[in-house]
């Protein structure tokens, strides 16, 4: 049986390969890495923060870079070019042992990282039947947790205590990963065609635009909703290691064995959306799954032990991925495709932009004030869980009106 290369599926093994090298390797595992370098004294304790938000610099600077671009060529020849900025960047911070050389790679692999976080969901989805939309997202961003999963032990396997190793380790998974990603962006297909692919079904999405105008209001909830969601993983995503040594008294390498509880997290996360009927609307999702995020930062907040401290890292990891896949499939049901990319693009525009403001307010009271950043980010959660009640309360009384119309 031959082969098809232009299959949707391989399509969709590229953008969640991409998805696992912008969330997962350059994002999510630099909570692991960055202390290791805090340990060998490349950087201080609180630079961990800084260098995140850093990244997060790039990464809002490549976002809303990539929500300006009209052009699909112009959009597919940076994700190409982001691609290679992040393998280089990667390489090279495994050789810096300073701040300034780090602080330049760091804000050039977020800048590279946004550009495929915002761009390439478009082009992975875009040969999808309209039946699978929902399956395909949750699939393609299981790649967040893939990437965080293998990242995670890989470094705790042959790293867990050298810097320089583990960077070389997350250089090699890129190359490794990007490969579908590339093919994905490098092969020409014409626009034409993918509109021929994902408008079946359109008397569907008619009636779906019949309820946008009256949809302004839910938008700007979900996408804050969203980046809420950006505020409140970050104490799980920075300051888990020092979490799990300086309040359960767990060693480097026992730290790292519990961090990847967070790639299981965002890979189940995916997953759930991708199996659940279509029953559970999207709609009651979202605040169902923001609970469960809040119960997460609870319990890390309290952590006494490594099992409270291992839940809460997998329940942060579930939270994590079904906000981000279920508010791309939100979006898509409230406005149409050009719409739902600038809104996604907004959503992670915000996201970033609070990250930074979060990560670098917090990052002098690491060494002596941990506590006070867990509870900030209890707070952000419990706005997100709020946010998510109102979208939800909204949608089921304009549902009821257009019922009695």
């Amino acid at each position: 049986m031959k082969l098809d290369w232009n299959h949707w599926s391989l399509d969709l093994l590229g953008g969640c390969f991409g998805i696992a090298i912008a969330l997962g390797l350059v994002r999510f595992d630099f909570g692991i890495v960055g202390s290791l370098m805090a340990e060998a004294q490349w950087i201080a304790v609180e630079d961990i923060g800084k260098l995140a938000a850093i990244n997060m610099f790039g990464y809002l600077a490549g976002c809303i870079q990539q929500a300006y671009m009209k052009s699909r060529e112009a959009s597919i020849r940076s994700i190409r070019f982001a691609i290679i900025v992040i393998i280089v960047s990667i390489i090279m911070e495994g050789q810096f042992s300073n701040l300034t050389g780090q602080t330049i790679l760091r804000l050039l692999s977020g800048w590279g990282a946004a550009h495929i976080v915002s761009g390439l969901p478009t082009f992975a989805l875009e040969q999808i039947p309209n039946q699978w939309r929902r399956q395909a997202t949750g699939l393609m961003m299981c790649g967040g947790g893939i990437g965080s999963l293998l990242g995670a032990v890989a470094i705790g396997l042959f790293s867990p205590t050298s810097a320089p190793t583990a960077w070389n380790i997350l250089a090699i998974l890129t190359i490794i990963l990007s490969l579908p990603t590339l093919k994905l962006v490098i092969r020409n297909k014409q626009f034409k065609e993918n509109v021929a692919a994902t408008t079946k079904g359109s008397e569907q999405d008619y009636e779906r635009l019949k309820t946008n105008k009256k949809s302004n209001l839910l938008i700007p909830i979900i996408i804050m909703g969203f980046a809420l969601m950006q505020v409140g993983q970050i104490p799980a995503i920075l300051y888990e290691p020092l979490v799990a040594i300086k309040k359960t008294g767990l060693t480097p390498m026992m730290s790292s064995s519990v961090d990847s509880l967070f790639g299981v997290g965002l890979i189940v996360g995916g997953l759930i959306p991708a199996v659940v009927s279509d029953k559970l609307t999207t709609r009651i999702f979202l605040p169902l799954i923001s609970s469960v995020g809040l119960l997460g930062v609870i319990l890390l907040g309290f952590s006494e032990n490594v099992y409270m401290l291992s839940a809460s890292i997998f329940l942060i990891g579930v939270w994590d991925m079904m906000t981000g896949t279920l508010t791309i499939d939100r979006l898509g049901q409230l406005c149409n495709e050009d719409a739902q990319r600038r809104a996604w693009a907004i959503a992670t525009s915000i996201g970033a932009l609070g990250f930074i403001i979060f990560s670098a307010a917090t990052a002098q009271l690491s060494r002596h004030n941990l506590d006070l950043i867990l509870i900030l980010g209890i707070t952000a959660v419990t706005a997100q869980f709020a946010l998510e009640w109102i979208q939800y309360s909204l949608s089921a009384k304009q549902q009821s009106q257009l019922t009695t119309d």
